[in-house]
């Protein structure tokens, strides 16, 4: 009876097996047909946040740290001995082509300006007799052109003594403004003495150094724009680019004229040269987006088609809110947040956030 009860039992548990089996197996193909396992299988992906990118047009650009300078800074200087009189204009004042800055005293200029203006005068009666004799025939033509000759002097001694007279008023050579006054009233002005110290206002200049491998992609003519430290952008042109290094850093001197119409520039001010050389289009990104393939390669990690995809990038140049790359189709949709958790290829879920960064 014991053998025959644990041979029922065994072959109940047998049987039973053998119906959960069979069960598994036919019932198998209709349960993965319910949609409720391809809802499970898209929830199990690894959810990433994406943005939409567009390439925009970016303009690669050599910048030069520089400074404000004068096209003309001229110290005015006198052309003659003399004592000063007079100083019609002082510093800061603005004056125009002409215009007196520092007068000297005339002494004796005019009293030997108006004697060669006499024996002028003299000369040319002489002259004039000379040629009327001659003319009659009592005078040699040698002799009526001495007379010439002594007239032509004369008259040079009266240019020399008006040129003299002249130097004792010291002039502005140009519109501009009088940025130092160094004689005054009283002082003995040697010949190549300074006067004032002028400068032209406008066009005014920004310079700079370039460097070696920048140089040569520089032209003169082209546009540029100098952004000062007080917030303003000045668009000019470049108005020279030197040939020649300077022997201590290897640099070239760049110039970049620019209007003053305001005359609100001073000599010294720091300002930055933007100069651009090319033009293409290219994305602007958060450097915190870039991630590292397998091979080193730098790059980002966009989603196409629900999956993974690395694009290597080509890092055009920076800033501080961001750099801009180039290397990537004119759409993407770059993986913002995940970018590192995920592999190419892979099959992601995503969220979509808001809008790209601004440069």
């Amino acid at each position: 009876m014991m053998r025959r009860s644990t041979l029922t039992a065994a072959m109940i548990a047998l049987a039973a097996i053998l119906w959960v089996a069979v069960g598994r197996i036919v019932l198998a193909p209709s349960e993965a047909s319910l949609p409720g396992d391809a809802a499970t299988t898209e929830e199990s992906l690894f959810t990433v946040r994406v943005r939409e990118l567009t390439a925009r047009r970016y303009i690669d650009e050599i910048t030069i740290r520089g400074r404000t300078e004068a096209m003309r800074h001229v110290a005015v200087k006198s052309e003659t001995d003399g004592r000063v009189v007079e100083t019609p204009v002082d510093r800061g004042e603005v004056v125009e082509t002409g215009d007196v800055i520092c007068r000297l005293a005339p002494d004796d200029r005019l009293a030997r300006l108006a004697e060669a203006k006499a024996l002028a005068a003299q000369r040319d009666l002489e002259y004039k007799a000379a040629i009327e004799l001659a003319r009659k025939g009592h005078r040699s033509e040698t002799q009526a052109a001495a007379a010439k000759a002594q007239l032509d002097a004369a008259l040079a001694q009266v240019s020399f003594a008006e040129v003299e007279l002249a130097h004792t008023r010291i002039r502005a050579p140009f519109d501009g403004f009088v940025d130092d006054r160094q004689a005054e009233v009283g002082d003995f002005l040697q010949e190549g003495s300074t006067c004032a110290t002028l400068l032209f206002e406008d066009p005014f200049l920004v310079v700079g150094e370039a460097a070696e491998s920048d140089v040569d992609k520089l032209a003169e003519g082209g546009r540029g724009q100098a952004l000062l430290t007080d917030g303003r952008t000045l668009e000019g042109s470049l108005r020279f680019i030197s040939k020649s290094a300077n022997p201590e850093t290897r640099t070239f001197r760049v110039e970049l004229e620019v209007a003053n119409p305001d005359r609100s520039l001073r000599e010294g001010m720091t300002a930055e040269l933007r100069i651009p050389i090319s033009e293409s289009y290219a994305h602007f990104i958060e450097p915190s987006l870039l991630v590292l393939n397998d091979k080193g390669q730098v790059g980002i990690r966009t989603v196409e088609q629900g999956k993974v995809r690395f694009h290597a990038a080509d890092i055009l140049g920076d800033s501080l809110e961001g750099m801009w790359i180039a290397g990537l189709p004119s759409s993407v949709t770059v993986i913002t947040v995940g970018q590192a958790f995920v592999k190419d290829g892979q099959a992601v879920k995503t969220s979509l956030e808001g809008v790209e960064a601004t440069p």
